[in-house]
């Protein structure tokens, strides 16, 4: 009798073993891949979205450094991509390219459809402000990329004239909503914060010159998800930039 209950305890410990195993490996297969440079860059609102809808991903992050990148699109499975470009998603067999899609497809993924725009109206409310902070987001990288000679003098000027006027609008144009596009959170949120994050580090206290820009700064880190994200070990703090390329990272 003992021996008949070993062995059952022996197959039952098999089956469970063999039950973890299979989620294991059916949680990995369900994993995303996100990859991009090891920098903030374009990439870091797409973080804050994933960590944001909590789908799981494993990061990978190519050293902008070095010739990985480059390298890997010479060789399968990527050399077969005719799209490729970083950031990317890869989901099992499937490979997902450049930024814009890459919102629609997290939200998509994640059952989120509502990040997009809950109404006709907020969807056409988000392509408006999502113009802006892409105006907003050239003017800066313009500003950063003056020749270094002419850095020093003329980088006031140009953030004066070029940069600071769309910051001064988008702050007028959010006041009294709760999100960007309105009372819903969407993914222009996840772009603006990182907007406001790298102003913040440009300029240190510039957000103060701004309220409700600070406001919403505020109010997006202590969102849960966004909040764990800033204090873990996946979040990347600096450079926002390539290093060197341009004036400032």
């Amino acid at each position: 009798m003992f021996f008949y209950f070993v062995e059952f305890y022996k197959v039952q410990q098999q089956i469970e073993s063999n039950h973890i195993s299979l989620f294991n490996n059916q949680f990995m297969q369900d994993q995303l891949e996100f990859g991009y440079w090891n920098i903030r860059g374009i990439a870091q609102p797409l973080r804050y979205l994933l960590e944001y809808v909590e789908l799981p991903y494993t990061q990978k992050n190519y050293n902008i450094t070095e010739s990985e990148w480059f390298d890997s699109l010479a060789k399968p499975p990527l050399n077969q991509q005719i799209l490729a470009n970083l950031p990317y998603i890869k989901d099992g067999d499937k490979w997902i390219f450049e930024s814009q899609a890459l919102y629609i497809y997290i939200a998509h993924r994640a059952n989120r459809a509502d990040l997009l725009g809950s109404s006709n109206e907020e969807q056409v409310v988000v392509e408006q402000v999502k113009g802006v902070l892409y105006d907003l987001f050239k003017a800066f990288r313009s500003l950063i990329a003056i020749p270094e000679a002419d850095y020093p003098a003329k980088k006031d000027e140009y953030f004066s004239n070029e940069v600071l006027w769309i910051i001064e609008k988008l702050n007028r144009f959010i006041e009294g909503k709760t999100w960007t596009a309105g009372n819903n959170l969407t993914y222009v949120d996840f772009f603006q914060f990182e907007l406001e994050e790298t102003f913040e580090a440009y300029k240190p206290g510039i957000l103060n010159q701004f309220q409700n820009l600070r406001k919403h700064h505020d109010a997006f880190t202590q969102i849960p998800q966004i909040k764990a994200f800033l204090s873990s070990d996946r979040f990347i703090a600096k450079p926002f930039y390539p290093i060197k390329r341009w004036r400032w990272w």
